[in-house]
Formats: structure tokens, sequence, C-alpha cells
């Protein structure tokens, strides 16, 4: 669906916040995250080293089908975690400065075995500030997923459980390294190669496969979905407020987080609660699971059920807003973020 319009989020932005000035209050950083996380990668590393452990040994609970069930029920809300922490350092609301949610960053990264910390900063700051913007905004399915794909349950089934791999590299935004990423990629491998001597193949593999899961075809996985697909017909962005926000950091308030991306995750129901009249008014989700069944099934959903725009279309200024040229929210982002030098960021004038 092409859209006449720029995106809602900068519109609903300054319409809340004059109504509701105290929201203000709410942004800053939250290091009770990095806390969780902490704990979260240690005890996701000791699962693997007691499953190599058990493997080594010759147990039954060191077998592969064991493995796997460990991984599903257990090893992807933890490697979900990591990419919610990835994802809440991204824009810097664990702590005061880039350099420490960066490196943060790479902490949680470690047991998902990828480097993807750095990488995923770059490409979803530019989901924020193209949104909707074919070729900019890597959150959009490419044109060969939508044709490919297309309405056939089969291939939606194969592409949500290969989502770790069709929603990176096969959307071709791979552009030069800065020198973050560069350092991503050095300290996960040499962490890779530390975690294969110390640990084995078998727990490898168990972080493998809670990888995999828990973006792929599992609950905690549904928010790829449920964020920005058509479910109505015309609203471009969905929270989820289910149960799963709990084990995920509040992952589901999406619309919330488009809006103010100032406020961290754990005080995005607050945020909710001051200004209930405009989020209640939206439609939203409550089951993740419902959200992966339905979009597999059903003929009338798929990667066409979303919302491009032009360059053009999104430069317009919204009714009541102060307007932002793409250009120059990169350039407020890089005076936020002086480490960071972003590659491919100037639009078209």
């Amino acid at each position: 669906m092409i859209a006449r319009e720029p995106e809602p989020h900068r519109r609903r932005h300054h319409e809340i916040l004059r109504r509701y000035p105290q929201i203000r209050s709410l942004y800053g950083h939250d290091p009770r995250t990095g806390a969780i996380t902490y704990a979260v990668v240690a005890a996701q590393l000791g699962i693997a080293y007691a499953l190599q452990r058990l493997a080594d040994a010759g147990s039954l609970f060191g077998a592969w089908w064991s493995i796997a069930i460990a991984a599903y029920a257990v090893g992807a809300f933890a490697a979900k975690w990591s990419g919610v922490a990835i994802h809440e350092s991204s824009h810097n609301l664990v702590y005061r400065t880039t350099r420490q949610n960066m490196a943060f960053a790479f902490f949680a990264n470690l047991p998902v075995l990828v480097p993807a910390a750095a990488f995923f900063r770059r490409y979803h700051l530019d989901h924020h500030a193209y949104m909707g913007v074919q070729g900019r905004d890597n959150d959009l399915p490419t044109r060969w997923e939508v044709k490919l794909v297309g309405r056939s349950s089969l291939l939606k089934l194969v592409w949500v459980f290969f989502f770790v791999f069709f929603g990176t590299l096969a959307r071709g935004f791979v552009k030069r390294p800065n020198r973050w990423e560069v350092a991503n990629v050095l300290v996960q491998v040499a962490f890779d190669i530390a975690l294969v001597a110390w640990l084995g193949w078998t727990g490898i593999a168990y972080l493998a496969l809670s990888l995999v899961f828990a973006f792929g075809l599992h609950p905690v996985a549904g928010n790829f979905i449920h964020e920005h697909y058509l479910w109505n017909g015309h609203q471009e962005t969905w929270s989820y407020y289910g149960p799963l926000n709990k084990l995920t950091l509040n992952l589901g308030y999406h619309t919330e987080h488009h809006d103010f991306m100032r406020v961290p995750s754990r005080r995005l129901p607050e945020l909710h609660a001051i200004a209930a009249e405009y989020y209640d008014a939206l439609d939203s989700h409550r089951s993740w699971a419902w959200v992966i069944w339905y979009f597999i099934r059903s003929r009338e959903m798929g990667h066409f059920s979303r919302i491009t725009r032009s360059m053009d279309v999104y430069r317009q200024r919204s009714p009541g807003t102060k307007h932002e040229q793409p250009a120059e929210l990169i350039a407020r982002r890089r005076r936020m973020e002086p480490e960071i030098v972003l590659a491919g960021e100037l639009c078209h004038r």
C-alpha cells in the first residue's frame, strides 16, 4: 500500500507532548536493563556449558532432542532478551553515553554468536529516520520477498522460520562497515573461537538453535510481524499488550516506542497510561502466537500488507508539527552520538 501522507509518529509525538508535558520526565536511561542482561547472558552460557557436559557424559539430557527442547523452551527467551538489550542500547537507553551503550551491546551480543549489535544500531536508527521509505527502511520486505513469498502459507512458514536470515542479509542492507561494526565483528569472532574451545559443539548448537527460535517460529518472535503489517488495512504501527511483554522488556509497546524513542522500554506502560486516550483508541494485539499463525495461514496477509512511501511524501510536514527533513534527523542523531560515523546517510535533495 502506497501512502500519500508522512508517517504518523511525529505528529502524534508533538500532539501528546503538548497535552502531557510531564512525559519528558520519563526520558533518560535505565541501568537496570543492564543488570538483568548480565544475569541473562551468564545463565544462557551456563546452560550451554551444562548441556555440553551432559553430552560429553553420554546423558540423554545431552542428546540432540534435549538440546532442541531446551533451546525452544528456555534459550529462545534468553536470546530474545539479548536482542531486546541490543535494541535498547541502540537508542542509548541503558547507560548515559554512546560508548557505554555500545560496550554493553557487544556484551549482550556474545551468546547470540553472530555479530549484530553495531549493525543493528545503524540500520534500526534508519528504520526510525526513514520509516516506510523503500530502500532506506530495512524493516520493509524487499520487492523480491513480496513476489517470492506471495500468499503461500508454506513459503510464509519458511520465511518465518528463517527470519534471522531473511530479515538481515537477504535484504541487501550491507554497507561499508564503520569502526564500531568492525570492532563488533572482531570481538564476536574472538569470543566464538574461545567458546568453541571452552564449550564444544554441543553448547554451540544450543546457542545457535536459541537464536534461530528466538527470531523465527516462536511466540517471542511475533513482534517482527505484529509491528508494521496492515492488520486492519490502514494502521501502520501496532502494539502488543500480552503477557510476553514481561519477558521481553515491554517490546510489544511498539507504537509508544515510535512516538517517544527517548523513553526506556521499562517506562513505556507508564507512558501508555498517561496518554491512554490516544493508545487505547488504536487497534492492538494480545497474542504473538496468534499473530504468527494468522500471518502464515491467511491469504489476506503477506509482505504486500505494508505501507510504503516515497521520500517526497516522507518529507511532507505533518499538521501541527515542526518539520524535520530526514537529513536533519540524521544531523540531530549525529550530535547525540558523535562517536558513530554513519555511511550513506544523506538523502537526495
